[in-house]
């Protein structure tokens, strides 16, 4: 049996109601000596709230304990084990224009997340203001304006690039070169020492890590500066076999195999890593200028 029942007929009519007035005690208190049993329980069966708390310019709940092996305030919800992931929430912390969740350690760890699916999911944007430790990141987009450490960063694409001010808006294989205006623009000339690279992104291979670089060209392309990329290739020159090098052809934004070393020098784009013969076509390249 309950200590305290309550019950309401009325809409706005508490069941129970603690009030201390302007004394300093509080309105409801609740004590229980038994492990399994809780000093305050709240039930709805209508589908509301069970407790609610409720300060205008205090706290709404508090929850307090000194067992190290118990928290403060639990929330849970008993999904079914097994089946699809749950929508129900075991604790919801909403603010128009505060914060949601406020979490601080004077000694410890300010909050601890853990689950079968994902720890943690943020469907905004995340500020980190001081260090960033992990064992796996994984994410869509990120923006980390001090430094970053770790002992293996393993990004999704191939290669290393950057952006690079330009004449136009040049598909990912073409050969650059750099311009008369500086801009860089598609190679026409063989074993062209102004080479810079290949546009990054062809046959799907897309960059791993993109620097970015201010460019106040109207038009810039992304320019593998190293690992794996597709280069358009021009067998017509010469079928083009594993390790051969790389250089600038006279067909526009095309390269072609080295045949004359000593014209290659400072012209080379890199080493080939599949062959290509007959008609030109997307060739796998190692970055490797010179």
């Amino acid at each position: 049996m309950s200590a305290v029942s309550g019950t309401s007929d009325g809409p706005g009519v508490p069941g129970v109601r603690g009030d201390a007035g302007a004394t300093d005690n509080d309105g409801v208190q609740g004590f229980s000596q038994s492990p399994a049993r809780a000093a305050v329980i709240g039930v709805h069966t209508g589908g509301g709230v069970g407790v609610k708390g409720d300060s205008p310019n205090g706290d709404g709940v508090q929850g307090f304990t000194t067992d190290d092996n118990h928290s403060g305030v639990v929330g849970s919800h008993t999904g079914v084990v097994g089946g699809p992931i749950s929508t129900g929430t075991g604790v919801l912390s909403q603010s128009n224009t505060g914060v949601g969740v406020h979490a601080t350690s004077n000694f410890g760890i300010g909050l601890i997340a853990s689950g079968g699916h994902r720890a943690a999911r943020f469907d905004g944007s995340v500020e980190v203001n001081s260090t960033l430790i992990g064992q796996q990141i994984n994410g869509t987009e990120g923006s980390f304006s001090g430094n970053v450490f770790g002992k293996q960063f393993v990004p999704n694409g191939a290669d290393l690039a950057e952006h690079f001010a330009s004449e136009g808006n040049f598909e990912p294989g073409t050969v650059l070169v750099i311009g008369d205006n500086g801009l860089l623009t598609p190679c026409g000339a063989e074993y062209d020492r102004r080479a810079t690279g290949v546009v990054s992104g062809a046959d799907g291979l897309e960059p791993g890590i993109v620097m970015e670089s201010k460019t106040e060209s109207e038009h810039h392309v992304t320019l593998a500066l190293a690992g794996q990329v597709y280069v358009k290739a021009d067998p017509r020159y010469g079928a083009i076999t594993p390790g051969d090098l790389l250089t600038t052809s006279s067909t526009q934004g095309y390269a072609m195999r080295v045949t004359d070393h000593g014209r290659a020098v400072g012209a080379v784009l890199g080493k080939a890593l599949s062959s290509l013969d007959g008609e030109p076509g997307l060739l796998r390249m190692l970055v490797r200028p010179s």
